[in-house]
């Protein structure tokens, strides 16, 4: 069943460009905490392109969550020349017109699309007038390309938030300043339970195999891939175990580059220290995994877009060392902790900046009991809140007048079958509401005719507030049309309207109300006995005759016109002024008449005989009778 928006809370659509059923990512983490904070201002529907964990996750905190597919255009994030065309093959996918059914079923005031690869869902918005916040989590790459992406968001997007200031930095001088705004992730302090984390400390420790205080040094990545800068985190370990035997590297994180992980691998186990390293699986409780570890290594040799796993280091008040790389810059710069930066790709700087943590154990707990306290400063839930609030302020007066827009809107008529130019779905308009056909058994159900579909603009269709699904499902009262005809197992057919049922008396009162046979719905008598019993409709016949006699008229003269078509052969040519046809036209009959007269010249004089007087009066009779009379639409 559809849950409408209310006029006191806008109704927002979220859509994530990922779900994985194992594993959840920094980009999907930050989109859940976007839709929690929306939902105190917004009614929120969490749009995933199939089931995982983020969708479960998003159900457990309440968040209406919906399952539709759409395609990614990948070249946004690494620009090619291809993206124009890649454009053009996006908007034409096949799973487009299954994004604006979405959205016109859901009729939300704003779309909010994650990450820079999900192009679609603005597109789509776009179309129908929808407003769209393009939220940026990733640092797009810089070449001679980069402008082309930049130019589609700045298209599609009326404002663009970028988790970091480096996220926006690859749009400058393409997108105006005032549609860019930067809003950093934050945390709901009530999902974590610092209480919980010494056990869960000593639990995960027991599970790599420690039972001391050994400092253990982690390494988590949902994705592990080159970029993410395992190798280097290795060759830092192999470096650190030469000189210190008791630090132990906790590897957590799910391989998506066999290849590349096979090597990592093999450089632990060549390297004679692999009892030194533990490798784990992905641990979506993140409670589980960050106690265990004394400091937080995060050598991504890409740009982040934000840098999540630092900031639950930063959390759990642990010392973060980090590459300088995008927004892990901003991060650790904030937060006091520029000095644990090392130079992006430089293992031997990494080194010593753990070496320096591992130095003293006072100078980890110094630093962690600062992190924890500097992080809630900067990136806590009040500053989040008040950032967002910002940020709504500038998104209110542009709701405001879109929601007006709807409102003076024109208005079908009801009962007419819609659907939009390039979207699938068909509504039936009723009471100034659009209630949309389920799906085509529903439609095949209340025996509605594809030809008595109208087609009209996707945007208007947009315009019309939607309304409860038409089906084919108890409650036949919620889910059948406000009006159709129906008969159970007995004879009697029912005007079926607005919860009251009327029987017809005789099949013309079933046709002078514009009803045929053919359009009368079966139910179960359980079903009809729902709608209270009215009075029985009577008359009709007279104008059931007259549209069936209408109705053979109409196929008689089409049959004549068949017939006459039939007709008309190969070079025949219509005669000017009467309906018969002449074989060859005017320069045909020309000649006809030539050899006529020809022929008569050639013919003997006959001599005429003189008529007797009784022949001459027959023929002057003849000749009066024949002059009075005239043949109704021939000639005299």
């Amino acid at each position: 069943m559809l849950h409408m928006s209310t006029p006191q809370k806008p109704k927002v659509l979220l859509f994530s460009h990922f779900c994985s059923p194992d594993h959840i990512t920094g980009a999907e983490k930050m989109l859940l905490f976007v839709t929690l904070e929306l939902g105190r201002h917004y009614a929120c529907t969490l749009v995933v392109p199939k089931e995982g964990l983020l969708a479960a996750e998003a159900r457990r905190h309440g968040i209406e969550t919906v399952v539709q597919s759409f395609p990614l255009l990948y070249d946004m994030y690494h620009p090619t020349a291809a993206i124009p065309q890649l454009l053009q093959d996006l908007l034409v996918h096949s799973g487009m017109p299954s994004l604006l059914d979405l959205l016109l079923i859901h009729e939300p005031d704003l779309v909010i699309t994650n990450t820079c690869v999900n192009l679609a869902p603005a597109a789509a918005a776009k179309k129908l007038g929808i407003p769209v916040t393009w939220i940026v989590a990733e640092t797009i790459q810089m070449n001679e390309f980069t402008p082309l992406s930049a130019r589609l968001m700045d298209q599609y997007a009326d404002w663009i938030v970028g988790i970091s200031d480096a996220t926006l930095q690859p749009l400058q001088g393409f997108v105006s300043d005032h549609k860019m705004f930067v809003l950093p992730p934050s945390w709901h302090t009530e999902h974590y339970d610092p209480g919980q984390w010494p056990i869960k400390r000593q639990n995960k420790r027991a599970e790599i195999g420690i039972h001391d205080e050994r400092p253990v040094i982690g390494y988590i990545s949902s994705d592990i891939y080159a970029n993410k800068g395992l190798d280097h985190f290795i060759q830092m370990g192999i470096c650190i175990c030469k000189t210190n035997p008791m630090a132990h590297f906790m590897i957590t994180g799910k391989p998506t580059d066999p290849v590349y992980m096979d090597s990592c691998l093999k450089m632990i186990l060549h390297s004679g220290y692999s009892s030194q390293f533990s490798l784990l699986s992905f641990e979506p409780d993140i409670q589980s995994v960050y106690p265990a570890m004394d400091v937080v290594v995060v050598p991504s040799l890409l740009n982040e877009g934000f840098g999540l796993t630092a900031l639950e280091g930063l959390i759990f008040g642990k010392p973060v060392v980090a590459y300088r790389s995008g927004g892990l810059i901003e991060i650790l710069t904030s937060t006091g902790n520029e000095h644990l930066l090392a130079q992006k790709g430089d293992v031997q700087d990494l080194t010593n900046k753990v070496q320096y943590l591992l130095s003293d154990h006072r100078i980890r707990q110094e630093i962690g009991s600062r992190n924890s306290q500097t992080i809630h400063q900067v990136f806590g839930i009040d500053a989040y809140r008040s950032r967002l609030g910002q940020f709504l302020s500038l998104l209110s007066p542009h709701l405001e007048a879109r929601s007006l827009e709807k409102q003076r809107a024109p208005r079908f008529p009801d009962y007419l079958l819609l659907k939009g130019e390039s979207s699938h779905t068909v509504f039936l308009i009723e009471q100034g509401m659009k209630r949309h056909i389920y799906t085509g058994e529903d439609f095949h159900f209340y025996k509605y005719d594809w030809h008595r579909v109208g087609i009209v603009g996707d945007q208007q269709l947009a315009m019309i507030p939607t309304g409860i699904p038409i089906r084919a499902k108890e409650p036949f009262l919620e889910y059948a049309p406000a009006i159709y005809v129906a008969k159970g197992q007995g004879p009697t057919v029912y005007l079926m309207q607005h919860g009251g049922r009327y029987p017809f008396a005789t099949e013309g009162a079933l046709r002078g109300h514009g009803y045929s046979p053919s359009q009368v719905v079966l139910l179960p008598e359980s079903v009809i006995a729902t709608y209270t019993l009215g009075l029985p409709i009577v008359g009709g016949e007279e104008k059931a005759k007259k549209e069936l006699r209408s109705k053979r008229k109409a196929k008689l003269i089409i049959r004549k016109k068949l017939k006459s078509r039939k007709k008309l052969k190969q070079g025949t040519k219509l005669r000017k002024g009467t309906n018969r046809f002449a074989k060859g036209g005017i320069k045909a009959r020309k000649r006809k008449a030539a050899a006529r007269k020809a022929s008569a010249k050639k013919k003997p004089t006959r001599v005429r005989r003189r008529k007797s007087l009784r022949a001459k009066r027959a023929n002057t009779k003849r000749k009066l009778g024949h002059k009075g009379i005239v043949k109704v639409g021939g000639k005299r």
